[in-house]
């Protein structure tokens, strides 16, 4: 069900109050109580949903908490104060809160304004691992209390795939890769096929956005090269072919030969270096963070082979890859000089003019992500130490907010 308009929300709502409707479960203080109402309770963890607060007087004030709890078992909590509107209700698509974790309308600011209730300014939000079910979907408890105390409880679920989605498992003593592989729905309108290499923090970090991926229609192979039993445990002296092998494995295991490659920080050079050595094959190349340069290894020594010798640092050859490129970076970048190599690398030429860089403003490093996650903090471990990625949350959600749907609408072109 779909709702266009305050008022016909309004009525919604008010049919819910009068039935009881089971589409939430509000405690009761007296005879009063709060009813919490969301427009689709199983939405993709990358689709917003509309939440309205109901049952006030004009102008009472409320307090609506989100609270979460990751992979790692760390619990993440956010709070906002509103103000009930004529109607005694509260609309978080367009009201503001008066206090709290964010500060400006926002439909999705409790979701993405979670913090960690460790204390830790360090943590990083880690989504459960994707299944092609609802058992791994991410719980999201919603609480209103008013300020005479009645209350209202809701959970909605945050899914990763959509339904038909498939999740096979990959190893590297059987299918030469490590990774997770999603196919779409049977009977699914054949896409693009997408190849997702994450950066330094190593293991399989891209498995989230492979399902919803799937559950967009395209095939999705999240793959790790360092930091797995099988694997090595650096980021160093990485194959380039290990990465071209699991490119092809991905257009065997689809019958495509329209394969795009995205990959993240460190995963942007591997990216680059499998479209250069597939230019038939790899028809797009989607980087975040991205260098235009090949970089050393981590801690030292070279970060990539290829025919058994190491890739020399420096400038990475493009001539041999007519792949259409979207580089993406946030203008506070820290960790390194992403926007200018986003500009080198998104900059078309005569042989490749299908080439584009977008600069998010106020965003740093970590500005790939799906939306409406908690975008968790702005300093991150890399090789044991912390390092400030810069761009603070607010701005870093927002790129996601609109990396993302140009990322699907990139795979569509």
């Amino acid at each position: 069900m779909v709702w266009t308009t305050r008022r016909s929300l309004g009525i919604a709502l008010a049919a819910l109050l009068l039935t009881g409707s089971t589409g939430c479960t509000p405690k009761r203080t007296g005879t009063h109580r709060l009813a919490i109402l969301f427009d689709d309770r199983r939405a993709l963890a990358d689709r917003p949903v509309r939440l309205v607060v109901a049952g006030m007087s004009s102008g009472q004030v409320v307090t609506v908490t989100a609270e979460a709890e990751d992979q790692a078992g760390i619990g993440w909590r956010s709070t906002a104060v509103y103000l009930a509107d004529g109607r005694g209700e509260v609309h978080l698509e367009g009201d503001a809160p008066i206090r709290g974790s964010y500060h400006h309308a926002d439909g999705m600011g409790l979701f993405w304004s979670m913090l960690p209730t460790n204390g830790s300014a360090n943590t990083v939000f880690s989504p459960p691992p994707p299944a092609a079910d609802d058992a791994a979907a991410l719980p999201v408890r919603i609480t209103a209390v008013a300020d005479d105390g009645a209350t209202g409880e809701f959970t909605v679920l945050r899914r990763w795939t959509a339904d038909g989605v498939t999740r096979t498992e990959l190893n590297p003593a059987t299918d030469h890769v490590a990774g997770t592989l999603y196919l779409p729905p049977a009977g699914t309108p054949a896409k693009s096929p997408v190849l997702l290499l994450g950066g330094s923090e190593g293991g399989n970090s891209g498995v989230a956005a492979a399902a919803l991926l799937a559950s967009h229609g395209h095939p999705a192979l999240a793959v790790a090269y360092f930091g797995l039993p099988g694997l090595p445990d650096t980021l160093q002296n990485i194959p380039v072919e290990y990465a071209v092998g699991a490119a092809r494995l991905l257009a065997e295991r689809t019958g495509s030969r329209d394969i795009t490659v995205e990959g993240n920080s460190r995963g942007s050079e591997l990216a680059l270096l499998v479209a250069g050595q597939l230019p038939d094959l790899v028809r797009r190349v989607m980087v975040y963070a991205p260098s235009a340069e090949v970089n050393a290894g981590l801690p030292d020594g070279a970060a990539w082979t290829l025919n058994g010798a190491p890739v020399p640092a420096g400038p990475i050859a493009l001539d041999r890859t007519p792949a259409s490129i979207l580089a993406v970076a946030g203008e506070r970048d820290r960790l390194w000089p992403s926007p200018r190599w986003a500009l080198q690398l998104g900059t078309p030429t005569a042989a490749a003019p299908n080439r584009q860089a977008v600069l998010h403003a106020g965003a740093g490093h970590a500005v790939a992500g799906i939306p409406y996650l908690p975008t968790g903090s702005t300093v991150a471990p890399v090789v044991g130490s912390p390092i400030d990625l810069g761009g603070d949350a607010a701005a870093n959600q927002a790129a996601h907010m609109q990396a993302w749907p140009n990322f699907l609408a990139f795979l569509d072109s």
